[in-house]
């Protein structure tokens, strides 16, 4: 009987043992797994709700101060993360291809069903280089469209 009453608590403290090292329980949150990116555009301003008030673009002076990508996005739950991710892709500048310039990202607090998100990316400091841009638009790190633009 001892030996068994033993057996058991040992179990019991393994078990609490094992969800306190492992977080146990229930996940915090439900990821989305059907979050979709869609009309993805480059633009130099934006309304209140995210929207493009200053035109749909695809090439911007090298002297633009900032530059948005304004997005449609649906199907995200709680706590998903969103996240432009900026790239040099080539041009002017051989050694920079390819390269990461920024990333920006927002982490949903209240889903719903859609809604225009956008991000934008002051001048750099040094000026921005000529050539091919993209920004990769992900959701939890899944990437879900990407926007390109130039520099001229």
């Amino acid at each position: 009987m001892k030996l068994a009453i033993s057996l058991t608590c040992l179990v019991l403290a393994a078990m609490l043992f094992s969800s306190a090292c492992t977080g146990g329980g229930a996940p915090a949150s439900v990821q989305s797994t059907n979050s979709q990116i869609t009309e993805g555009v480059m633009t130099m301003s934006v309304d209140d709700g995210s929207k493009p008030t200053g035109g749909v673009m695809t090439s911007f002076p090298v002297s633009t101060p900032a530059i948005y990508v304004s997005f449609k996005v649906s199907g995200v739950a709680k706590d998903d993360m969103i996240k432009a991710t900026w790239i040099y892709v080539g041009g002017a500048v051989a050694e920079k291809a390819n390269t990461q310039i920024n990333e920006t990202y927002d982490i949903v607090q209240v889903p719903e069903a859609s809604y225009y998100l956008a991000f934008y990316l002051d001048k750099p400091v040094e000026g921005w280089d000529k050539g091919d841009y993209k920004v990769v638009l992900s959701i939890n790190n899944k990437e879900k469209l990407s926007v390109p633009f130039k520099m001229e």
